[in-house]
C-alpha cells in the first residue's frame, strides 16, 4: 500500500481521501416552481408551462409558434402570455397516447 504524501504545507488530516473533486451542484435552486401550487392555478405562464411539461421555455415558445404542433393557443392578459392548465394537460395526455 502506498502511503499518502506528507506535505509540510498540508496537515495529514486535511488531505482529501478521494482523488476526484466533488462536482458542483447543477443548480442552486432546487425547483423554481411548486407542483402543488401550479396544479391549483387555472392559468400558467410560459415558464410554468415549461416546468410542468418538463421542457425548456424556448421549446414552449416554438410549439406556440408552430400551428402544426397542436399546442393550445395562449391567452394574452395585460401583456402576459398565459396558457390554460386543463388545455395543456389534455395536450400532454394526447401526445402521450401517440
Amino acid at each position: 500500500m502506498i502511503a499518502p504524501r506528507q506535505d509540510a504545507a498540508i496537515p495529514a488530516d486535511a488531505m482529501p481521501t478521494d482523488s476526484h473533486v466533488s462536482p458542483a451542484p447543477a443548480s442552486r435552486i432546487a425547483a423554481p416552481f411548486d407542483r402543488a401550487v401550479l396544479d391549483s392555478q387555472i392559468l400558467w405562464t410560459v415558464a410554468e408551462t415549461a416546468f410542468m411539461c418538463r421542457v425548456g421555455v424556448r421549446t414552449v415558445w416554438r410549439m406556440l409558434a408552430d400551428p402544426r404542433s397542436g399546442f393550445p393557443r395562449p391567452r394574452h392578459l395585460r401583456g402576459r402570455t398565459l396558457l390554460v392548465r386543463d388545455e395543456v394537460l389534455a395536450f400532454l395526455a394526447q401526445e402521450a397516447g401517440r
